[in-house]
């Protein structure tokens, strides 16, 4: 496979050179018919995986090496004179980074590279003496994984409009030409994308732009010729997506690898960068409403927890739109700060004002925005976090299976809360494992809740309006229960096949919530990796529930029928040491939960995974959490 790539190769480049000193007309269509975009990605040499391994001192000084005090870097001479002659500062921007050896993702070979501000360039010595001894990066194809770009239907060029059909786009004013007077088809690569819309992180302002395979080109008319089309920093956006592989540091030997990212890393739509920490932060939901709030806090500082969570239900706070009720919510907060106890608050339940029936999501996400702006303005410095929403990949708890709208609801609430308090912290919605993707609830008969994979819905929320949910949450969250699993097991790599399962002759294994990934605590692993894929990579994730319950009864809960009660409190202290010895990208991590069983008829639904008996008492759980090691 790799020897047909490197012909392939070999065979294209020199079609590229051969064409690229005559400018595109209507001999276009006289090119290779119907290769399609993906097509004309693997067409052209590597994309590469950046290993920063510097280029070792060489022997002799390169007296053709050039230094640039702008930004401290020296260009060797190979590649200082293709530099010079292809067009210089205006083309390729200043180097940003050394000369460095890169290993090829295609042929596995490894290559000197360098970046400037706009393409890498890329050393070849096999082609030394020719004109491909110097090739350019793909950079706008690697930046643009996992957009679609729509493309054209044929049509006859003319001098002013041509189709590419290698990649089914067309190529017009006013970047047709500047295409043709800068290098054409080798500096550039053909168009893979139709001219549109884009917001630059540069300015804040729209520019109408078209990506090709190794730039983006911007038309800027408030410049004058020849500089009202500019050329995107595609070699900066580049290395800032390559640095997510070690923004937490060094990997750690026996985690899980990072995800390379397809997308480079966006800025928070509000403030300069994203949470750093607390890194595995203890923490705990608690039902705090209408309860003695000072037993619950003197037992939580006794754990030496340091973060609580309390769900917030909408329709019993704003009702009618702009009503507020804060009193029993004022009560919980004044009792956390006495006890010096941080707060996040999670936001559930729509109003039927606002819903138009039934309690999921509100119609309009402006009012969730003024909901939300007017409960941080309420709280300001007091609460530390919002969560907007909780589960939304059910039906139960959303109303509806649209990861699209959520987003659009996430967005608004982040508005609301950063117009109100911008030091407070946003937190997407955390996903319920399901197993399955049933969003009409058809299984069984019908009639069920509909549910949505958490990481389809994850992924389908990072698609969406390409993937702008990213500027609107400062931490991802998440809900990996380990249902009868031990957190250290995973399916299927190190599935947990206890004999005490059922055995399922057509699987031919044990078979009871082990089968699927969905049910293990390293679940958080699956929806790490579309969080790193997506440029996400420099966020925390926040555990906002887990943990595990036993009911050993017959025909108790199924979730922790063969989990003991010593089980439940040691599966928990072996999940926080998990995720501090493998996770650096962990924040805090919420037990689900402490008191609902003093409140709630025993072993019902959320009472089976307190850690204290309805009388108040400590389970052993809640004796195994206060006797864990500290680091």
């Amino acid at each position: 496979m790799g020897r047909k790539l490197v012909l392939a190769f070999s065979f294209f480049v020199l079609i590229v050179f051969l064409l690229s000193s005559a400018p595109i007309s209507q001999g276009a269509q006289g090119y290779s018919p119907n290769q399609s975009r993906a097509a004309a990605q693997a067409s052209v040499l590597p994309t590469s995986e950046v290993q920063v391994t510097r280029v070792p001192s060489q022997p002799t000084p390169d007296p053709g090496a050039r230094t640039f005090p702008e930004t401290g870097f020296s260009v060797p001479s190979v590649f200082i004179k293709f530099w010079d002659s292809k067009g210089g500062l205006s083309v390729f921007g200043y180097p940003i980074s050394e000369a460095r050896q890169e290993k090829s993702d295609i042929d596995g070979k490894t290559y000197m590279v360098q970046y400037f501000e706009r393409n890498r360039f890329e050393h070849h010595p096999e082609f030394a003496g020719t004109n491909n001894e110097v090739l350019l990066g793909l950079l706008g194809v690697e930046l643009t994984q996992g957009r679609d770009f729509p493309t054209v239907a044929p049509f006859t060029s003319t001098a002013t409009k041509i189709y590419v059909p290698e990649t089914k786009h067309s190529l017009a004013e006013p970047f047709l030409s500047y295409w043709n007077k800068n290098g054409g088809l080798a500096i550039f690569g053909y168009p893979i994308s139709e001219p549109f819309q884009e917001k630059s992180e540069t300015d804040g302002k729209t520019y109408m732009v078209q990506y090709f395979q190794r730039n983006r080109f911007e038309f800027h008319p408030e410049n004058q010729a020849p500089y009202d089309v500019l050329l995107g920093l595609l070699g900066k956006d580049y290395m800032e997506m390559q640095a997510l592989l070690t923004v937490w540091g060094t990997p750690i030997p026996g985690a899980l690898p990072i995800a390379k990212p397809i997308w480079k890393p966006v800025k928070p739509a509000a403030g300069g960068e994203f949470l750093k920490g607390p890194h595995v932060g203890d923490g705990m939901n608690t039902q705090m409403y209408y309860q003695d709030k000072d037993r619950i806090l003197r037992l939580l500082d006794g754990l030496e927890f340091k973060w609580i969570t309390q769900q917030v239900e909408w329709k019993e706070t704003e009702n009618p739109k702009g009503a507020y009720h804060f009193a029993e919510l004022d009560r919980v907060v004044d009792a956390a700060q006495r006890h010096n106890m941080k707060i996040m608050l999670a936001v559930v339940k729509g109003p039927e004002w606002a819903t138009g029936g039934g309690h999921g999501f509100p119609k309009d996400p402006k009012d969730l925005e003024d909901f939300m702006a007017g409960l941080a303005a309420h709280y300001k410095g007091r609460v530390g976090a919002y969560m907007i929403w909780n589960e939304q990949n059910l039906t139960g708890e959303s109303g509806r299976i649209d990861p699209g709208f959520y987003v659009e609801l996430l967005k608004a609430g982040y508005r609301g809360v950063k117009r109100s308090d911008a030091s407070a912290i946003v937190i997407s919605g955390a996903l319920s494992p399901t197993g399955i993707t049933d969003p009409k609830g058809e299984r069984g008969g019908g009639g069920q809740m509909g549910v949505m994979n958490d990481v389809e819905y994850l992924e389908a929320m990072y698609k969406y309006n390409n993937g702008e949910m990213r500027a609107y949450a400062d931490v991802i969250g998440t809900h990996p229960y380990g249902f009868n699993n031990p957190p250290e097991t995973k399916w299927p790599d190190n599935p947990n096949l206890d004999e005490r399962f059922p055995f399922n002759a057509g699987k031919g294994k044990r078979d009871f919530f082990n089968l699927h990934n969905s049910f293990y605590f390293r679940r958080i692993e699956d929806q790490r990796a579309i969080v790193e894929k997506y440029g996400d990579g420099q966020k925390q994730m926040w555990v906002t529930e887990y943990g595990w319950c036993s009911d050993m009864r017959e025909g108790g809960y199924e979730e922790c029928l063969f989990n003991t009660p010593d089980q439940q409190g040691q599966y928990i202290v072996r999940a926080m040491q998990y995720a501090k010895k493998y996770y650096p990208w962990m924040g805090v991590m919420f037990i689900w939960n402490l008191n609902f069983s003093t409140f709630q008829e025993w072993y019902t639904g959320p009472s089976h995974y307190s850690i204290l008996n309805p009388d108040w008492s400590p389970r052993p759980a809640y004796r195994i959490i206060k006797d864990r090691p500290r680091d």
